[in-house]
């Protein structure tokens, strides 16, 4: 058993979600390098002006906590514990060294640069105006963290300042998931209805065309869709339906053409045929030819049926079906074929409930045609000791016939093809029951020609039942006239 696939909507918001999470991912990366190099360029800057501040006026010794926690607000840091600072004197005055130093570490083997230009503000006090004068910028990693320190060289003195990166990382990074906790719903909202509009807009006309196809049938094989106004890309699929359209309605044409006229041609010979039989029975003083003449006979009248049959279903095929409406009570209609039934002394019980007054506007040859067709065929094919059952009543819809009779087993296969022309189940295969597998198809196109239809119901396999419906609009109010 396959399974569902899903709508090409959902598909198409599925692609265009990826497609969308795709690029705000590749956003957030450059975004968050972008973000991270311009922070990294501040961080340099203040750790530029802090080595500075450290190189000159170093602080006084029971000072170096106070200090520290001035110069991690400047760098904002969240803790003294992410902060390194250090004084190399070299003009006599105090050596300073402050937070755990990683001992795997030598300052000297770094891989300096010099600060970028706008990195170290200007000193007034010393005047000197040249931005990264006297500043470089190293970064090392110490176990889990990732350092950034920066060297300052004053005349007799270098400031060092380092600060761990993972504390600008974590800001960084809560910054982003506000922003995708904000972005994120709204682009998934707005990739919905997106995806929504253009899937509708892509299916317009394979909607169209759908409608098309669903409403074709042997009255409307001549309708065609306008491509004109359409976009390029479905004009050649309209135009191929299009033609096989017109494919498809010159070859049921032909066809329907071909039943009628061979019902029609058959018609007068089939009938002279059995003047001729009938005549010759008559004449014949042998039993034996006798009985073989009303065999042929009875053959005779077998295609007489078919013939018959053949021409109703390729005026129906045509939509060219014909309807007598007339005033029909169809509780006694029903009520007078079960009597006939009855008579036939079969071995089955016949069941009826049937409401009384039951009229309708309807056509009350072919009406009784159906009548005859479905009881004639639960007689033929229950068995000894089976039941046949009617039950017919009026519905706010219209007038509803269900006619349910015992049989042999039939498959989900035999059910699906119950209605099919010239189909009989194996069961029937045979010459001891009578019947061509038109009686049924030829039943249904009736029924539905009035406006109701003619259904299998689903069921046990040893049972048949069938619902006969006719639209309210065939009612007859008034009583008939008698």
């Amino acid at each position: 058993m396959s399974k569902a696939s899903p709508s090409f909507r959902l598909r198409m918001f599925l692609v265009t979600a990826l497609i969308v999470a795709a690029v705000l991912a590749s956003v957030a990366v450059v975004s968050g390098s972008t973000f991270f190099a311009y922070e990294l360029r501040g961080l340099d800057s203040r750790l530029c002006a802090e080595g500075r501040r450290i190189a000159q006026r170093p602080p006084q010794v029971g000072e170096q906590e106070r200090f520290a926690r001035d110069v991690a607000g400047k760098l904002r840091l969240p803790s003294i514990d992410q902060l390194l600072f250090a004084r190399e004197a070299g003009d006599g005055g105090p050596a300073v060294r402050y937070g755990r130093w990683p001992t795997d570490i030598a300052l000297e083997r770094l891989a300096w640069s010099d600060a970028p230009a706008g990195s170290l503000p200007p000193d007034p006090a010393s005047g000197n105006g040249d931005a990264q004068q006297g500043c470089r910028i190293a970064s090392f990693d110490s176990g889990a963290a990732e350092w950034r320190v920066a060297r300052v060289a004053v005349p007799g003195a270098n400031g060092i300042v380092a600060a761990d990166l993972g504390a600008m990382r974590a800001e960084l990074w809560r910054a982003l998931q506000r922003i995708a906790s904000i972005a994120a719903p709204i682009a998934l909202l707005l990739t919905g209805i997106g995806a929504w509009i253009l899937s509708g807009l892509a299916l317009r006309p394979v909607n169209r065309l759908r409608d098309a196809m669903k409403s074709v049938d042997e009255r409307a094989l001549d309708q065609r869709l306008p491509a004109e106004r359409e976009d390029r890309e479905f004009r050649d699929l309209i135009a191929s339906y299009n033609d096989m359209l017109q494919r498809l309605e010159a070859s049921f044409n032909q066809a329907s053409r071909f039943s009628a006229d061979a019902a029609h041609e058959l018609k007068t010979p089939l009938t002279i045929l059995r003047g001729q039989i009938e005549q010759a029975i008559r004449r014949a003083e042998d039993s034996e030819l006798q009985a073989r003449l009303v065999e042929m006979l009875d053959e005779v009248g077998r295609l007489a049926s078919i013939s018959r049959k053949l021409l109703l279903l390729s005026q129906a095929d045509a939509g060219r079906l014909a309807l007598l409406r007339t005033p029909v009570d169809l509780s006694a209609m029903l009520n007078d074929r079960l009597s006939d039934a009855r008579m036939l002394e079969l071995d089955v019980d016949i069941a009826a409930d049937i409401q009384d007054g039951l009229r309708l506007q309807a056509d009350e040859q072919l009406l009784g045609q159906v009548l005859n067709n479905v009881l004639g065929n639960a007689i033929r094919y229950t068995p000894a000791g089976g039941r046949i059952e009617v039950r017919a009543r009026s519905m706010p819809a219209g007038v509803e016939v269900l006619f349910s009779n015992t049989s042999q087993r039939l498959s989900q296969e035999e059910r699906s093809r119950f209605f099919e022309r010239f189909y009989r189940a194996d069961a029937a295969r045979n010459r001891r029951v009578d019947g061509h597998g038109l009686g049924l198809s030829l039943s249904r196109v009736i029924a539905r020609a009035h406006g109701g239809d003619l259904t299998l119901e689903p069921s046990e396999e040893s049972e048949i039942v069938l619902r006969l419906t006719l639209p309210s609009s065939a009612a007859v109010t008034a009583p008939l006239m008698t």
